[in-house]
């Protein structure tokens, strides 16, 4: 059974994913409420929007919560460097200047702070998840934890396959799973992978070879 990580890096409690939820669960929360008041005030079909975006709004402070409350009792972990496809990139950049564009109109000419709040919010978090400012992916003394605070514990898994991507810059293609279900993927940054390999095959998982 592992104890502690293996990994080169020394398990610390990651203070930017913590302090980026807390911001993000108090400002949907906030937006969820100034959504509300906005709604009653509008009625009608405007007010309708409104009032389900408050919905919305509601579901991403509680993810959050959960986020936070998932990083603060796991305390000290490693971070795992990771990136995203580059596709991945421009959609969530597309998405940013599509919400930005919109939180200007509403401001400009239909007056409706709230909404056009929401979606500079909005934004400003699909840029801290999706550009990955925040850390994506943890490893725990039992297992990852996620950047939206999901848990797999090593004993949900098999399996992994770790290995190399081709190109100009040091990847790294982590899949993780049990029987023939993927239950992790990540792209890792930098050379702890062996180190990784070894914290795997010690939690009990068995390496699976390129292709199968």
């Amino acid at each position: 059974m592992l104890g502690v990580p293996t990994v080169k890096e020394t398990p610390r409690t990651p203070t930017s994913a913590i302090l980026f939820h807390g911001v993000a669960l108090a400002f949907f929360s906030g937006c969820a409420v100034w959504l509300v008041r906005e709604s009653q005030r509008l009625g009608g079909r405007q007010g309708l929007i409104d009032l389900g975006v408050a919905v919305a709004s509601g579901g991403l402070a509680l993810l959050s919560l959960l986020a936070l409350f998932t990083l603060l009792r796991a305390r000290a972990l490693v971070v795992l460097r990771t990136r995203a496809e580059v596709g991945t990139y421009l959609q969530v950049l597309a998405a940013m200047v599509v919400l930005g564009l919109g939180a200007l109109h509403l401001l400009s000419t239909d007056g409706r702070p709230a909404l056009a709040g929401f979606c500079l919010g909005l934004a400003g978090w699909l840029c801290g998840i999706g550009l990955h400012l925040i850390p994506a992916l943890f490893l725990a003394s039992d297992g990852f934890i996620d950047h939206l605070g999901k848990r797999t514990r090593f004993s949900e898994l098999e399996w992994f396959q770790l290995q190399k991507t081709r190109g100009d810059f040091p990847r790294s293609e982590l899949q993780a799973g049990r029987g023939n279900q993927l239950r992790l993927q990540a792209r890792l940054v930098g050379a702890e992978h062996e180190e990784l390999r070894r914290t795997l095959l010690q939690a009990g998982l068995s390496a699976r070879a390129p292709g199968r």
